[in-house]
Formats: structure tokens, sequence, C-alpha cells
């Protein structure tokens, strides 16, 4: 079997809905069979997008994978790079095509040398078959807060702090941006126009909250909140999620307290957060938050260890935001939001 990947087109759309048939026989996941991205597709000048490929012997299609493309500040320097979503192989329906990942991999490697993943909680597997290729991990967990009913009308935001809720992200986004990504060894782009491109105006999915303190902005997030019925970890609670936030480290605990602050008082009983950087994640410890399940990890691709170099992984800079975002396995289950929020 001779294997090429070729970027996912139209015509192509056939051969996935075959592959997909194959896997879901077999009890797996397939691929995207639309070659336009749902989210984040190609448009001119957008900073960030995606970009999705096929894995094919002659006209049948076998796996495939996503790029995410974006910008990202990586020990002081702006560089391109890319995120990983995949690869997705039939090879776990089918031996046989046990080595088309083993293409995927070296595929995305070639197109795009600075490659990351950000997840795979439940995947060592997958951990396991990038490390062949001398990708690098570093762990960090998700963090998860239990409120108590109580106390929940006691969280407000800290003195002199006021938080905004926008319609979309400013100029204001581009001032922070500037002034706080130096502080973080890898850190992907979070300016304006990204963020505009992830998180739309008149998307109603979430909450951008601005965070001034004594009128001069110090931070943002995103939030969102959902209502489950008969989860079972969750049951019939409002859960809650820190899904993005940025600021300079000094400003963390205070801008995770504004975000926190809110999501209790419209009544979740629980938030879930994750920040690699542990100058954020100390943050939530101090506020009550405690370690959920499966560690997620930072991968990293050769090249992007390189340029990590002394820097390394410890002040990378990484939320439920990163990579596929809301639009991932997580961000489907959790980020709905209520309106009266």
């Amino acid at each position: 079997m001779t294997v090429r990947v070729v970027a996912h087109e139209e015509r192509w759309r056939p051969a996935v809905r075959a592959f997909n048939a194959r896997m879901a026989a077999a009890g797996h996941s397939g691929f995207f069979e639309s070659p336009t991205p749902d989210w984040l597709a190609p448009a001119p000048g957008s900073p960030t997008y995606r970009e999705l490929f096929v894995a094919l012997d002659g006209e049948r299609a076998h796996g495939g994978y996503v790029l995410r493309h974006e910008r990202a500040l990586i020990a002081g320097a702006e560089r391109d790079v890319a995120s990983v979503q995949g690869p997705y192989s039939e090879g776990a329906a089918d031996s046989r095509h046990a080595r088309t990942s083993f293409a995927l991999i070296q595929d995305m490697m070639r197109r795009r040398p600075r490659l990351y993943g950000w997840g795979l909680e439940n995947r060592p597997d997958m951990r396991e078959l990038f490390g062949m290729f001398r990708w690098r991990s570093w762990a960090s967990p998700t963090l998860v807060w239990w409120g108590v009913p109580v106390l929940r009308s006691r969280h407000r935001p800290p003195a002199g702090v006021q938080v905004t809720v926008e319609p979309a992200f400013g100029d204001w986004a581009d001032d922070l941006w500037r002034d706080a990504a130096p502080a973080y060894s890898f850190v992907t782009g979070r300016d304006a126009a990204t963020l505009r491109a992830v998180y739309p105006p008149g998307d109603g999915d979430f909450h951008r909250l601005a965070v001034r303190r004594d009128g001069e902005l110090i931070g943002w997030a995103v939030t969102g909140l959902r209502r489950f019925r008969r989860h079972p970890r969750f049951r019939s609670l409002r859960v809650g999620a820190i899904w993005d936030a940025f600021a300079a480290p000094r400003h963390a605990g205070t801008v995770l307290a504004a975000a926190h602050s809110r999501l209790a008082r419209a009544g979740a009983m629980v938030v879930l957060a994750s920040f690699a950087d542990p100058r954020w994640s100390d943050q939530l410890r101090r506020a009550g938050f405690r370690p959920r399940g499966r560690d997620r990890h930072f991968l990293m691709s050769p090249a992007l260890v390189a340029e990590l170099g002394e820097a390394g992984a410890e002040r990378v800079f990484l939320t439920f935001g990163d990579a596929e975002g809301h639009r991932g396995t997580l961000g489907q289950a959790l980020f709905a939001v209520d309106q009266n929020v």
C-alpha cells in the first residue's frame, strides 16, 4: 500500500464518507467529510485558520488530520505554528493500515515543523505515537472547583476591580497582547483579530469579560455556563468553565477571581479551568480549585522544543481555548451559555 497525503478537497468527500462508514462499523470515530472546516475556515487575511488533509491509497481514504495555523510568540520571537488534531487512521480498526498514522505525522511535520498538541487526557497511545517521532510532552492538570450554595452569593470581584461583558474583542485586546505576551515562553496569538476569529462577535456561546482595576484594563476572560441533565459526573448541576483568559502573570489571580466570581454568582456549582502556566494554576489552587481526572498534555514537535530552548515549558501559556478550543470534544460537552448569566 502506497499512502499519499493531500489537502482535503470536494472530490475526496465520497472517499472520506466510505472511510467513516468503515470506522463506524468498527466502533471508531471518523474524519471530517466536508473539506471546509465548520470553524476557522480559511479566509483572506485571517490570522488563524484550520486546514484538513487526507491519507489516500489510490482513490480510497484511510485517514486524515487537521492543522490549525496561527501565530505565536516563542521565547520572545514571533513564529508561525500549528496545532494538531489527529491523526485519524484506519489502523485503529484494521491493522493492515497501522502505518497510516506514521505517514500522517511525517506529512504534518514536513508541512509545518513547529507543531504542538494540547489535551489528549485519554489518549496515552497517541502520546506514545508522537513520542516515536521525538515529540516531547509536558503535563498540567485540569482544575475544578465545587461550590457550596450558601457561599455562592459571597463571591465578589476583588476590591477596585470592574468586570464588563463585551460584545467583541476590540483594540484594547491588542494593547494587552503587546504588553503581556513577552512574559511567556510560548503563547499563541491573543490579539484582537485572532480573538474575533476564535470568538466571533454575535456568537452567544460565550461571555467575553474585560477586567479593569481602577479603570485600567488588566486582563480578560471567556466564560461559559451550562446546566446538565442526568450527567454521570455532574448530575443536574450548573457547570461553569473559565474557557480562556489573558493577562500579565502578576494579574492572573485578579482576572481568575473575577471570572470565578461571575460564574459562582450566576449559580455555577462546579467551575472548570485549565492553565498550563503554574503562575496561573497556582492562583486557582489558592482559590480552592483541585485537580480533576487525568492531566492535559502539551505535545511539542522537535522543532518547537529546539526553539523553546532554555525557556522551557514551565512558562507556556495554554488554556481550554487553545488548539481545538470550544469546538473540541470537551467544548462540545461543556460550553453552552445560559443567556441570563
